[in-house]
């Protein structure tokens, strides 16, 4: 019996320091697209990409090393702060998505649009692909709490931009 316990949390142990190695290695991979001098920057009106509407304007930025995508930042005005989720890719293929919420600081009971204070982040690794159902395996993780977005119903959502820019 001591012996099965060993076993199991030793798997456990080498699972969750694969896990930390690979999120590690995609941070060091984002870090380098964000360091990277020779990337050329895109903006789009992310309303007409979509066919889509958002009231206080949406831009669609996009980086590229020659041909390749390598980030992508779709950013959402709204009435009470801003929304941003970015991409970063590898290969054609995402290894990070990463969505934060700033909202408007209240200032004597109103609205200083001079301040944005994150609300919440999340980080979402790419940690795999179940080629079986066609979709992306993921870690998270998360800081703060949403004040004015829903969660996703599935994390491969946040890449459906992907489907979209595919021309450009």
């Amino acid at each position: 019996m001591k012996y099965n316990l060993i076993i199991i949390l030793l798997t456990f142990t080498l699972i969750v320091y694969s896990q930390n190695k690979l999120t590690n290695e995609i941070d060091k991979y984002v870090k380098n697209i964000e360091s990277n001098p020779e990337l050329k920057v895109s903006e789009y009106d992310w309303n007409k990409i979509t066919e889509s509407q958002v009231d206080h304007g949406a831009t669609l930025r996009i980086w590229k090393v020659k041909s390749q995508i390598v980030k992508v930042e779709e950013q959402f005005g709204t009435s009470y702060g801003r929304y941003t989720r970015l991409i970063y890719l590898k290969n054609s293929k995402p290894k990070k998505g990463v969505e934060i919420e700033e909202n408007f600081e209240l200032k004597n009971n109103e609205i200083d649009y001079s301040n944005l204070k994150t609300q919440f982040k999340m980080q979402i690794y790419v940690t795999g692909l179940n080629e079986l159902i066609g979709e992306y395996e993921f870690e998270t993780k998360e800081e703060g709490q949403r004040k004015a977005t829903e969660p996703y119903c599935d994390l491969n959502d946040l890449f459906a931009i992907l489907n979209e820019i595919t021309e450009l």
